[in-house]
Order: C-alpha cells, then structure tokens, then sequence
C-alpha cells in the first residue's frame, strides 16, 4: 500500500457520497486486481446488510483504513494544475538565483547615491557625473544642475510681471489770478484770526526815576510831600475814602476835573497821588491828560517831560512816557509814578476817539498792572474833552472852589457827562490866595 500516511478524517468527511463510493470502489480495484468489488452503502442501523465473508476481515479492515488514510492526500495532489506546480517548481528553484541579483543591484545602486552625494558636497557647481548607460546630453546636465541650483526659481519664473504703476499726473499750474486770489484770502484770514494772548512782562521797575526837590515841591504847595500842613490830612481822609469806594465797585480809572478854571484841580491830583503811594501794596499812575494846558511837570519838578499826544497815538510806550520819584526823605514811595506832558494837543477831544488811544491805554494798563490811575482833566465846562474821554474811565472826582464855583456850574458839569457816569466825591478848596497860604479844604 505504500508509504503509510498520518491518520486524519477531515479529507474524507469532505468528499460527497458518490465521490466516497467511487473512492472505495477504486481502492478495492487496486486491491484485488481488475475484478469489481460491489459497494453497498451503509444506512441506517436497522437497514444494515449483513457483512460478507472475507479472507481475512481484521487484516483487510486495516489496510482499508490504510488505503483511506492515503488516498485523498493523492487525489488532491492529482487535482493540482500541472503548470503551477512547473512554476513553483521553478520560482523555488531560481529563488536562490534572483535573490542574489537583487542585493548585487542594490549595492551598487547605494554606492552611485554615495558617491554622487560626496561630489555634490565638494563642488555644486559640476556637472553630476553619470556611467552608462546612465549618462545625460549636455542639454539635460545643464537642466539637472540649474534644477540642483536654485528650486525655486521655476517659480518665481511663473509669477506675471506687475506692470510699473503711472506716475501720478501733476496737478495744473495756478495762473497769476488765481495765485492773487489765494493770498488774498490767506491775508483775510490772517486778519481776521484772533492773536494769541502773552502775559507781557512787568515793566514797573523798569521806569526812569527823577529826584525829589523838596524845596521846590513846598513852593508848589505840594503839601502831603512834608506833611508840614495841617491840611494834609484832609487828603488822608480823601485817599481813604477813595480807595474803598474803587474797592467796592472793581474800579480803577478816576478822572479829576473842576467846572471851571482855578478851582485847583492840578493841585487837588499831585497831593492826592503822593498821599496814595504811600501805601506799598498800591501802584498809583498820574497822568496830565489836559493837553490843551499842561502843568503836572512844573508842579513835580519834572525837567524832562514826556509826549502825552505821542504816548496816544502809539508812537512811544508807557514806560518811556512815566517816571517815578528817586529814594527820598519825605517817604513819597516807590509805588507812584507820573505822566508827564509838555506839548499841546489842540485836538485832544479828537485824539480821544482814536482807536490808538485805548490801544495805548490797555496796554499800559498790562505792563505796568496799576491799582489806581488818576487823569488830571480839563475843566469840563471849558472843553468838551472831559466827555470825550468818558470811555477811559470809570467814575469822576470833582473840585470847586469857594468863591468860583456855583451850583448851578456842578450841576451843569453833571448834566453833561449823564446820569450813568458815576461821581465818586466833591473836593471843596475853600480859598485860594495868589501864594496858597489862604487855603482850607473841605470835603
């Protein structure tokens, strides 16, 4: 029977009736030569026929068992496609073969990479060197290399080429009209622009200073300057009174005047201001604004006076027009100072409605930063500059004298300057001899 085989039913379970009688015929033909052996299936229990007879039973169920054993194993085998079998065959033949030649081609493939990567590292610039059947055209080196070169230019060779933007086009030259008209609206606004304000500087110390002549200040009947008259104290009491009513009222601007001639209103002025810089916290300025007759410079003994028409219409400053007195005896103090004039004005009322006059007066008024100024007035019956001058001041202090003055001239000068100006006293010089030594005052 052969070579004998591992025993295993799973070969014979998988084959279907008929293939299994025609297994079992086959073998018995094997078996027993040429003549045919009947089959007969095994049913049911009950339908079993009984066995037959054989030679030997225990021997022959044996090498059945054998024989069914071996016999699927060869089936199978027979059943296998010739072709197959010659390619495996083969494949297992030249596996040996062809795994040889794989490693041979790889290692030579490894050693072109090395050494193409040790001549790329020495110079970049050559030309990669290939052996046949490998080697490139010189057309296909050189794009080789420019691809080693740079990879990125391709690229940037595809990007589109911006095209240069137009120079922007100039605007049209003015012409000459259009240019005049263009400054003339630059100076219109500049006109019209409000100039910036600047804290000017304090100029009070900055004043020339005059020295005191106390003998020609007495002959001048400059009283409160010695205080050697009992009537300096009517001043005093002038000042005193003065100063709490411009107090009270936020005033500054006081205008001195008399109805008429004579009745000492110059007089009245330079006492009541020397008696005023006697304060120190106060800044007192006398100016002589009766143009048409002068006389403040000759009554303080000023040997240079100024230009009051000139100070006026802008051509000189404050502090070139005032001075103050030096250090003295007679305690006058540092805090007054004088405007002195030695020139007529004829128009004076005029010169009072120029806008220069309240330019120059504003001014003044910020340099110098004055508590009290005193205008030493025309009398107000004789020239009409008293109210022309109304807008530079803010109230009246008048001066009549005993004997001179009537009522009926007060009440004519009050007339004049309206109801709104504001009198702030009345100064009564009782006498008034032709050397001063008949006067009393009254207030």
């Amino acid at each position: 029977m052969g070579e004998r085989r591992s025993f295993s039913r799973t070969p014979r379970k998988a084959l279907s009736r008929e293939a299994r009688q025609q297994l079992i015929s086959d073998m018995l033909d094997e078996e027993f030569g040429t003549s045919t052996v009947e089959v007969t299936e095994i049913g049911e229990p009950a339908r079993a026929a009984p066995a037959p007879v054989a030679r030997d039973t225990l021997a022959d169920s044996f090498d059945a068992l054998d024989a069914l054993d071996a016999q699927p194993l060869a089936l199978e085998d027979e059943l296998r496609s010739p072709e197959r079998d010659e390619t495996e065959h083969d494949t297992q033949d030249h596996q040996p073969e062809l795994q040889d030649e794989d490693d041979a081609a790889f290692d030579a493939l490894l050693a072109e990479f090395e050494a193409s990567d040790d001549h790329d590292d020495d110079d970049l610039d050559e030309t990669v060197a290939l052996t046949p059947p490998y080697e490139l055209e010189a057309s296909e080196a050189l794009a080789l290399e420019e691809s080693y070169r740079a990879p990125s230019e391709p690229a940037q060779q595809a990007a589109p080429v911006s095209e240069p933007e137009p120079e922007p086009e100039l605007p049209p030259a003015r012409s000459d009209a259009e240019k005049a008209r263009q400054e003339r609206l630059r100076a219109a606004y500049q006109a019209s622009a409000p100039a910036l304000h600047i804290e000017p500087a304090d100029r009070w110390n900055a004043l020339d200073v005059m020295p005191v002549d106390v003998e020609h200040l007495e002959q001048n009947l400059v009283i409160t300057a010695s205080r050697n008259e009992p009537a300096h104290g009517a001043f005093d009491v002038l000042r005193t009174r003065l100063v709490q009513t411009l107090l009270e009222h936020n005033w500054k601007r006081v205008a001195v005047t008399s109805p008429t001639r004579n009745c000492g209103k110059t007089f009245t002025s330079v006492n009541l201001a020397i008696s005023l810089s006697r304060y120190e916290a106060t800044r007192t300025i006398l100016m002589d604004f009766d143009m048409r007759n002068p006389s403040v410079a000759g009554v303080i003994g000023d040997t240079q006076p100024g230009k009051m028409g000139d100070f006026l219409r802008g051509t000189i400053s404050a502090e070139e027009l005032l001075v103050r007195f030096d250090q003295n005896t007679l305690n006058i103090g540092a805090g007054l100072a004088i405007g002195t004039n030695n020139v007529i004005e004829p128009y004076a009322s005029e010169l009072a409605h120029e806008p220069s006059t309240r330019a120059s007066l504003d001014r003044m008024m910020e340099e110098m930063s004055p508590d009290i100024v005193l205008f030493d007035m025309p009398p107000a019956l004789a020239f009409d500059d008293v109210i022309a001058f109304r807008q530079h001041f803010d109230g009246v202090l008048m001066v009549v004298g005993g004997g001179e003055t009537s009522p009926e001239e007060v009440r004519e000068v009050m007339r004049r300057m309206g109801e709104e100006t504001p009198l702030l006293g009345v100064v009564l010089n009782q006498a008034e001899g032709e050397d001063g030594s008949d006067y009393s005052y009254g207030y």
